[in-house]
């Protein structure tokens, strides 16, 4: 009976915290989802509402911004949404979440800025590594970094790459489809 007792005790607590990776896994979704969304709006403050105060933030051409916080940040995007990249529109593909502890989680995104006029990239621009905090039951960015992604630029580099890029990024083909 004690056997029993002790399987149904590890099960209760097994769907409990599956459960609760879940709801996070969305609620963390949800936040970058935040960034596309000001992002294709134009909206530097929708945009910046997914960092947490304050927070790190490297751009594709490695400026680094530290301890910035949400009103800079959303003044700058405001900026290049009016001067650089007026008119566009993001895509973003979640390759995977990994929860570092209750509160931290890490996130690699796949992503591509186009034209309004244009469909979604065949391949991948950039790499992003989020790091995410969980703070009175919200998951914000504390760190943020946009990698270029040069294995796309270059036909040589693409052909050498160590593992095919259809596997290496997967999941932003697996979305196209």
């Amino acid at each position: 009976m004690k056997k029993l007792v002790f399987i149904l005790t590890l099960t209760v607590i097994a769907n409990t915290l599956n459960a609760q990776s879940k709801k996070d896994e969305q609620e963390i979704t949800n936040t970058i989802q935040l960034l596309q969304k000001g992002w294709n709006a134009g909206n530097g403050e929708t945009f910046a509402s997914a960092f947490s105060e304050p927070h790190d933030f490297i751009v594709w051409n490695g400026y680094y911004m530290k301890n910035n916080t949400v009103e800079s940040n959303a003044k700058s995007h405001n900026f290049i949404y009016q001067k650089f990249y007026k008119d566009t529109q993001l895509f973003y593909t979640i390759d995977k979440i990994k929860f570092l502890s209750d509160n931290i989680a890490l996130a690699h995104v796949f992503g591509a800025v186009v034209s309004n006029t244009e469909q979604r990239p065949t391949d991948p621009q950039v790499l992003i590594s989020m790091v995410l905090q969980k703070n009175n039951g919200n998951w914000r960015i504390v760190s943020f970094h946009n990698l270029d992604l040069e294995v796309f630029q270059n036909e040589e580099t693409k052909n050498n790459a160590p593992i095919p890029v259809n596997v290496m990024y997967a999941s932003w083909y697996a979305e196209a489809n």
